[in-house]
């Protein structure tokens, strides 16, 4: 009912601000998603009546390309757009059909708006220049837009999280979470308008609503936005767009977990019970404080998820899930000693029993991944690893070998089982838990350069003599009641190295073009870090970065247009002909600076375009950097411009 009242007072506020005869009227809306695509398309003909721009508050997600023969919502949007634009003039208004009139309404929009060839087909490259016109980004470095978010030209960090994986959906149970990504806004808060979610055949053979009964988002444990279940169908693939409660903000450098939830239908074919499903995040619909909106596909990866009967369902759970720790989590260089042992946390993660019974841990294990070298000739101890397992803060039982599992006794990917563990996990509490590790020195084993993680998830639960959990009537815990898993992220082991620090949030100015002078648009770059040295003095590369040159700086581009011209610059560290000098225990400041514009020999194109550091050459003596730091620069990117060539 509150969001009928919402929608109802939307149509209302329309409509008194343009007229009711002004604007196309409501074709036959039976669903609350019928009625919000049209108020989205209301919206875009009183932007175009009240100046004929567009503005990008009103922007549509389309949920897949439109010809002759579609219906739905997407089509009444469609059209009421093009009634705005001048271009659909057909007397009965919009109808949700894509007939000849609606063909021809479009190939005339193409046509005004450069759109090749322009036939009437409104797919990817119409949404494309739609998302375009609809959503040119303003500029202006700390200003406010019309939505009262804060900051200036934004951008969204994803990440796949391991919270969920090889979950399981009861029968009739109510927002069983199956799949969340991690956004982190940079230059701006975010407001997150909309989620397309793709639910893949794994096993299933029926549709969707036979399974389920609702979807579901959630950010940071509130619910966002819900649509029943049969919104997904063989008509579209089984993706749909969800659209999120108004106020769903993340606040820039902030981290929040956007999940989607699944309901189970009330009575689930026992022919469906098991069978999988993939779901995927394919579009993300957010919105900066300079009113810019912006759809993209975070690119974050799949989980799958199964459908279980109400029998199947436990009252026993335990879920892993990844510790908020990135110095442990995410790649980064291991300070290991050159004569002496290292012992070094490789993966930090937390355990919830979320069950109405004390848990008690018999055997428990996890894979070691390493590179070139066979893990016993540089983990310490031999057949007997020195490799803990610390559970709220205590070490817990006997660590060994467990299997040959690269086909290499032993490789460079081996189980690691505890046994004796004897750890009570008390009914309702979550505990922390890490892995931990002795690196030989330097002088024995090691290589510099190799690299190590752990991983505790469904491959390694699946185990039975790999992890052995029992509830308090001694029966130990099934496949289906350890839920979520964890994997860390190659480091690599370095006697002399360095800690590498984002500073600020990397920046893009653009200069406007002018098209009188038939001077294209450009825009400025800049990333700023820290470098902190230890073990020894550290030597960065010189060199101006280059688009794609693996023996320098490389900085990558989202498009391959237009003249790049960059440089590093530091803010006072010693340079000499090849590199930056970073002495021992010293942080030094540094910031690559890329400029993008027309050029005589690379000609832009229109576009957005960002900026963003890959690699970081280095050196370990006073030459040209031969060391190559790869690891966690995933943040290390500007927000993106929209760049026009007007030549």
């Amino acid at each position: 009912m509150r969001k009928l009242a919402t929608i109802g007072l939307s149509v209302a506020t329309v409509l008194s601000l343009t007229g009711a005869g002004a604007l196309a009227p409501l074709a036959g809306a039976d669903t609350i998603s019928d009625l919000q695509a049209q108020i989205t398309a209301l919206q875009a003909q009183l932007s175009a009546l009240m100046g004929g721009g567009s503005s990008s508050t009103t922007c549509y997600v389309w949920n897949g390309s439109l010809t002759l023969g579609s219906t739905g919502p997407d089509v009444t949007t469609l059209q009421n757009y093009l009634t705005g634009t001048g271009h659909f003039t057909f007397s009965g208004g919009a109808t949700g059909y894509f007939g000849p009139i609606t063909q021809a309404a479009v190939a005339a929009w193409q046509a005004a708006n450069g759109v090749a060839p322009a036939v009437g087909y409104f797919g990817p490259i119409s949404q494309a220049k739609y998302n375009t016109l609809c959503g040119t980004p303003a500029e202006g470095e700390g200003s406010t837009g019309t939505t009262g978010l804060s900051g200036g030209a934004g951008s969204v960090d994803y990440r796949l999280l391991s919270d969920w994986s090889g979950e399981e959906v009861g029968e009739d149970a109510d927002d069983v979470k199956v799949a969340g990504i991690e956004v982190e806004p940079n230059g701006s808060d975010v407001e997150f308008n909309a989620v397309r979610v793709n639910f893949d055949v794994g096993t299933a053979d029926q549709d969707f609503d036979e399974y389920a009964s609702e979807v579901s988002v959630w950010l940071d444990g509130e619910e966002v936005g819900r649509v029943d279940a049969d919104q997904f169908n063989d008509d579209n693939a089984f993706q749909y767009t969800i659209g999120l409660d108004s106020g769903t903000v993340v606040e820039e450098d902030e981290k929040a977990k956007l999940a989607v939830a699944v309901s189970g239908a009330k009575n689930i074919d026992s022919n469906n019970v098991t069978e999988t499903w993939t779901v995927d995040f394919t579009q993300v619909r957010w919105m900066d404080a300079t009113d810019a909106s912006v759809s993209e596909d975070p690119g974050t990866g799949t989980r799958t998820f199964s459908f279980e009967t109400a029998a199947t369902a436990s009252d026993v759970e335990l879920h892993i899930t990844a510790a908020d720790n990135d110095a442990v989590n995410k790649a980064h260089l291991i300070d290991v000693h050159a004569t002496e042992n290292t012992r070094t946390t490789i993966l930090d993660f937390e355990l919830e029993n979320s069950g109405d019974s004390d848990l008690e841990y018999k055997e428990f294990g996890a894979l070691l991944t390493g590179s070139a070298t066979d893990l016993d000739t540089w983990i310490a101890g031999g057949t007997s690893p020195q490799v803990y397992l610390v559970l709220d803060g205590t070490e817990y039982g006997t660590a060994s070998w467990q299997d040959d599992a690269d086909g290499i006794s032993i490789g460079t990917a081996e189980d690691v089982l505890w046994d004796d563990v004897n750890f009570t996990h008390s009914a309702g509490e979550t505990v922390s838990g890490q892995i931990e590790i002795v690196i030989r020195g330097i002088d024995e084993d090691p290589a510099l350069g190799d690299t190590i993680f752990a991983t505790l998830g469904e491959t390694e639960t699946d185990q039975t003599a790999l992890v052995d959990v029992r509830d308090e009537s001694n029966t130990q815990l099934a496949d289906a009641d350890i839920t979520g898993a964890v994997t860390g992220v190659a480091s690599e082991i370095r006697d002399v190295g360095f800690d590498l620090t984002l500073v600020g949030t990397p920046t893009a100015v653009k200069t406007d073009g002018n098209a009188s002078t038939g001077t294209s648009d450009s825009v400025e770059y800049t990333i700023t870090f820290d470098v902190k040295a230890w073990g020894g003095d550290i030597f960065i590369d010189n060199d101006n970065p280059t688009r794609a040159t693996a023996t320098t700086h490389n900085v990558t581009t989202s498009v391959s247009t237009g003249t790049l011209s960059a440089d590093v610059t530091t803010v006072d560290a010693t340079e000499g002909t090849n590199s930056f000098t970073v002495l021992e225990g010293q942080t030094e400041r540094f910031s690559i600076i890329g400029r993008v514009a027309d050029g005589a020999t690379d000609d832009l194109a229109d576009g957005y375009l960002d900026f963003s550091l890959s690699t970081l050459r280095y050196a370990l003596s006073n030459i040209s950097g031969n060391l190559s730091y790869t690891l966690n620069l995933g943040a290390f990117k500007t927000p993106s411009r929209y760049l026009d060539d007007l030549e």
